[in-house]
């Protein structure tokens, strides 16, 4: 593509970093642009945009129906007093949190800025620790942590089995909805404001004071709990505010369509948070970037049509092949678009490309591309790409208020992090925050990072995997999974959604693929496309396809470090509920390889079995049909 066309202007200042090398061979890196002073009441947001915009909507819920309930700025600033002066009558406080169990609502949302405002911590847990499951351990384990004070629930039915296993005795349980409810209705907090006592407990609230207690995905073993203060927020938004443009709220508010959790710390700390800094509008998406819910995403662009859309990196599949399709969708989607965000994973330079051409189509012009690194552990922030960049894969680099150290480690440079949004420990786990931190301060978070340019580190760094994910293979020769993952995904582009790698003491490197949604529905749905098991796609011109792809990919990457040897279609969805992939659609890798032992022992099982794509031979599969007019709409 030309670089000649330009980005859509998005005023976003260059990178100003400096770096100092150490003795040890590690690297020191900061931003120069200063941060500056930054609140210490996080609820002071809300207030701003109440007073300045007070019909504005701040959140709009998306739903099939035509009619899409608002919830304005004035309600909310309302209705969080009213909820703040409860609580303060009924002893919340530092030590007596409040609990959400439920998805992202209207109630939600008021009570999570009535307890920010006067100082009560809230404990935001996965809907998946109460729905999914019988034995409810994450949530007995949360609760008997945190010790809440009151346990929130949107619908007393959903989460009835949950709430019956907890010892309840010390705790209220409040709903909006179901005949099943521990006595009191969200309604019974919504009473008279104490104005005195609200002033007086929002003006105490330090930058020290405990604001949320999230939790991690817990892949390997039980969450830990990570406690966000109210300086950790107020600096995440202080530094997102000068590496963004500044917002016109007046004359184009910001318009964010958003289908992220609140209790992962993107969707409920950078969105959240960031939707009031500037006075905007966010709107509850009901579609996720999954099979059979992207269609209401789609929908919901046609009315939304975003001044910035930020999603995982799979989404844009989805969205490009829509986009190629729908001219009407076309329009809405690049008629207020100012950027496009991903994160969690890399973007492909192939889907970047796509995107591209389908913004010169409607706009004339490129569309700017934005990511970051970030974690629960750093509120959600920590580098970014935050000017125009002509390739993906990148994750910028440290924003305003922010240090970052890089030390080799093994074959890899490790990364580590602090600054004012970087917490200082587990909560009520010391055991872990002496493992996580080392001698100097740093949060150790074990990602690993290369430099796009050594000579010129204002280049950007590119994520490289996490440390422990990668492994030898049997001679020895270290595999490094995040960038293979990125690679095979743009080789395998566009049948392939993800690749899970496996090969750890083994000869070769083995690959289990994950397909698109389109892909997916296409071969899932007939029976004789499947193993006799059901978990592995075994359609004859599905792999005639994909070992073409793979074969022209291992001709350009022949080093055992790149090349792959054997590769399978998965066919069974990955699962929330075993960790496989996050409420963000974000892939554990280890979770899959280790509850999908079976398909990594298939993969690499001696004779290679048929239906195995075997790319160390050169012959065809014997059985298989030679390629077929499916197999072109495939590749």
């Amino acid at each position: 593509m030309s670089s000649n066309i330009p980005f859509r202007p998005f005023n976003r200042p260059a990178p100003d970093i400096s770096v100092a090398q150490n003795d040890d061979g590690s690297w020191i890196v900061k931003s120069n642009i200063s941060l500056g002073e930054y609140l210490t009441n996080i609820g002071t947001y809300f207030r701003r945009a109440a007073e300045e915009f007070p019909d504005r909507p701040f959140l709009v819920q998306c739903r099939p129906e035509g009619d899409w309930p608002e919830l304005t700025y004035q309600r909310l600033k309302d209705e969080a007093g009213q909820v703040s002066s409860y609580l303060l009558a009924n002893g919340y406080g530092p030590d007596k949190p409040v609990m959400i169990l439920s998805g992202n609502s209207f109630s939600h949302a008021i009570l999570k800025v009535a307890a920010l405002q006067v100082g009560v911590p809230i404990t935001a847990c996965s809907p998946s620790y109460s729905l999914m499951g019988t034995d409810f351990t994450k949530l007995l384990y949360a609760v008997d942590l945190t010790e809440p004070g009151m346990i929130f629930a949107e619908d007393g039915d959903s989460f009835a089995a949950a709430l019956n296993a907890l010892d309840l005795a010390h705790i209220e349980v409040v709903t909006v909805s179901g005949n099943s409810h521990g006595g009191k209705r969200f309604s019974d907090l919504l009473g008279v404001t104490n104005t005195e006592a609200l002033e007086a407990a929002f003006n105490a609230v330090t930058g020290e004071d405990l604001a949320l207690i999230l939790f991690t995905s817990g892949s390997t073993g039980m969450p830990k709990a990570v406690p966000n203060t109210q300086k950790m927020l107020c600096a995440a938004q202080k530094t997102l505010e000068l590496i963004s443009e500044a917002p016109d709220p007046v004359n184009d508010p910001t318009r964010v369509l958003d289908w992220l959790p609140w209790h992962h710390t993107y969707g409920g700390t950078v969105n959240f948070f960031g939707i009031a800094r500037s006075c905007g509008t966010l709107f509850m998406d009901d579609g996720k970037p999954t099979p059979g819910l992207f269609g209401r995403t789609i929908e919901n662009l046609k009315v939304v049509s975003p001044s910035r859309f930020s999603t995982v990196p799979a989404a844009y599949s989805f969205l490009a092949d829509q986009l190629e399709e729908d001219e009407e969708l076309g329009h809405a989607f690049f008629k207020n678009l100012k950027i496009c965000q991903y994160g969690g994973a890399a973007l492909s330079q192939e889907m970047f490309e796509r995107m591209q051409h389908l913004a010169i189509k409607y706009t004339g012009m490129r569309i700017p591309f934005g990511t970051g690194w970030g974690a629960t552990e750093t509120t959600g922030t920590g580098t970014a790409v935050h000017w125009n960049s002509e390739r993906v894969g990148l994750i910028g680099l440290p924003t305003p208020g922010i240090t970052v150290k890089i030390l080799p480690v093994g074959e890899k440079l490790e990364i580590r992090i602090k600054g004012p949004n970087v917490h200082a420990g587990y909560y009520k786990r010391p055991d872990l925050t002496a493992q996580y931190f080392d001698e100097e301060g740093y949060y150790c978070i074990g990602d690993a990072v290369k430099w796009v340019n050594p000579d010129n580190p204002a280049s950007g760094m590119i994520f490289d995997g996490r440390v422990a994910e990668d492994f030898k293979l049997t001679n020895g020769t270290w595999v490094s999974t995040g960038s293979l993952r990125l690679s095979l995904v743009d080789a395998l582009d566009p049948i392939a959604r993800d690749v899970v790698i496996a090969g750890h003491d083994r000869e070769e490197i083995g690959i289990m693929i994950l397909l698109t949604e389109a892909r997916h529905r296409q071969f899932a749905e007939q029976g004789d496309a499947l193993s006799a098991d059901g978990k592995r796609i075994i359609a004859p011109s599905l792999i005639e396809a994909v070992q073409e792809k793979l074969s022209r990919y291992n001709q350009a990457n022949p080093s055992l470090s790149r090349r792959v040897g054997r590769a399978l279609i998965m066919a069974q969805p990955l699962s929330v509920d075993k960790n496989e992939i996050t409420d963000k659609q974000y892939i554990n890798q280890g979770a899959v390889l280790s509850n999908r032992a079976d398909l990594v022992a298939c993969l690499f099982n001696d004779p290679v079995e048929r239906d195995i794509i075997n790319l160390n031979k050169n012959n065809e599969m014997k059985g298989t049909s030679n390629v077929s007019n499916e197999q072109a709409d495939i590749a």
